[in-house]
Formats: structure tokens, sequence, C-alpha cells
């Protein structure tokens, strides 16, 4: 029994269903048309000089421009640093302003305490054994008459 080509059509792929079986065209690859090269057009010398001061100029500009921020940059901290030490000077001239107010009004209970006639008068009678002076009590002595007592 020989082969024949339906009995190969049956190990064949589908070329219905299976679209990838399908054998792909071979396409050729496009040739880009060869460019002419061609020299660069040189320029005149004060073209080439006028452009040089134009990229010169725009440097110096850019360069100034920004040395004028960062500045501006510096002089803005450098105020915030200054502030930031006043607010610290006053606060510490606020505390001590505060210490030498309650040292000076220790100071001013002090002073009254040692020259109240009361506590003088106390201190009178307890350290020193003063008796306080009655009008009764009063002794006038004249020397020129000698120990003799005058009422």
């Amino acid at each position: 029994m020989a082969l024949t080509e339906a009995d190969y059509a049956l190990f064949e792929p589908a070329r219905v269903n299976m679209p990838y079986a399908q054998p792909k065209p071979q396409i050729k690859p496009r040739r880009e048309p060869i460019r002419e090269v061609r020299p660069p057009r040189e320029e005149p010398r004060h073209t080439k000089n006028e452009r040089a001061r134009r990229v010169w100029a725009q440097t110096l500009i850019a360069y100034a421009v920004s040395g004028v921020v960062a500045l501006c940059m510096f002089m803005v901290v450098q105020t915030e640093v200054e502030h930031h030490r006043a607010m610290v000077h006053q606060r510490d001239l606020t505390a001590r302003l505060e210490t030498a107010r309650q040292e000076n009004i220790s100071m001013q209970t002090r002073i009254d305490r040692k020259y109240s006639l009361e506590i003088i008068q106390e201190a009178a009678l307890r350290d020193y054994h003063m008796i306080p002076i009655e009008s009764g009590r009063v002794t006038y002595l004249n020397i020129l008459q000698g120990d003799r007592r005058i009422d």
C-alpha cells in the first residue's frame, strides 16, 4: 500500500485554523538614499566673535544673578541668626532683671526688718536689758550743784 497526499494531509497543520503556521513573506529591507556629506559652512570671523561675545555676556549675567541670589539668601540667614541671638540675649536680660527684682525685694524686707521700731525696741529690751522711759521717772541733774536732784 502506497501513501498518497491525502494520507500526508492528516499530519500537516490546518492553514485556516492556524494563521501562525502560514509562511511569512520575505520583505527586503529598504535602503536609505545616500546623502551627500557636505562640509560645514564657514562662518565669517566677525559672526563668530559676535556669538562668542553674546555667550560670554550671557554667562556673566548668569553668574551675576546667581551671586546676587546667593548674597540675598546669605543676608536672610544672617538676619535670622542675629534675630535669634537678640532674642536669646533679651531672655537672658529678662531673667537677670527678674532675679535682681527678687533680690531687691529681699533686701528691702531685710532693711525694713532691721530698722523697724518694734524690732529695735524688742532687741533693746531683750539683748541690752534696757527699760522704756516713763514720764515720771525722768531725773535731771545739775552738775554745778553736785549730786542733788532737781525735780
